[in-house]
């Protein structure tokens, strides 16, 4: 699995701005050439811009159908749990950086979605916010997101050759998630419409 290293520092970058003034971003995926070591080790991408009917489990088939099954370690797609709807973004963990560099060619620009009438143009980015699957497991396992109340297909989901496992378990207590009612669409990265 991909291991942590600097973010943000190649490319150019994009950020979508949340109602409770952290950010969610992505740097531009780009050739090899001028990266140091630590940015040819990335394995986790932002894939942006999926249609708002997607689930978690309608992404890993499309990953799945797209040649890409056996090649990620997880995925997170965060959801309005009020709306039951995701964001239109997603956290994938490839299995290796060239893996991740391949999915970006194959999705960037992708708009083969299997929603009908659905226009939307995907673009993929490395994740500023996290990298590697231990970091993900790092921010997830103790959030409301991966409480017992909280639906399964909301949560991050992990996997190995291609089969879904556990998550790893909580080392704390997990507070319940308080939802926000009647607000905007944005939220903290990871807490999906859950208040900090």
């Amino acid at each position: 699995s991909g291991a942590g290293g600097p973010t943000g520092s190649f490319g150019s970058e994009s950020t979508a701005s949340t109602s409770i003034g952290s950010s969610i971003s992505a740097s531009s995926i780009t050739g090899d050439e001028g990266q140091s070591s630590g940015e040819t080790e990335m394995t986790t991408v932002m894939m942006r811009n999926i249609p708002n009917d997607y689930t978690g489990a309608m992404l890993t088939e499309l990953l799945d159908k797209e040649s890409f099954g056996c090649c990620y370690n997880l995925v997170y797609l965060p959801m309005d749990y009020c709306r039951k709807a995701a964001f239109g973004y997603a956290f994938i963990d490839l299995v290796s950086h060239e893996e991740a560099k391949r999915f970006h060619r194959h999705f960037e620009g992708f708009m083969n979605w299997d929603i009908p009438c659905s226009q939307k143009v995907c673009s993929v980015g490395w994740s500023d916010a996290l990298q590697g699957v231990q970091a993900h497991v790092d921010r997830y396992r103790n959030s409301p997101v991966m409480h017992e109340a909280v639906p399964d297909e909301f949560k991050p989901m992990m996997f190995i050759h291609g089969r879904r496992v556990p998550f790893p378990a909580p080392t704390k207590n997990v507070r319940a998630p308080r939802l926000r009612k009647h607000e905007p669409a944005a939220h903290r990265p990871g807490d999906a419409a859950v208040l900090p």
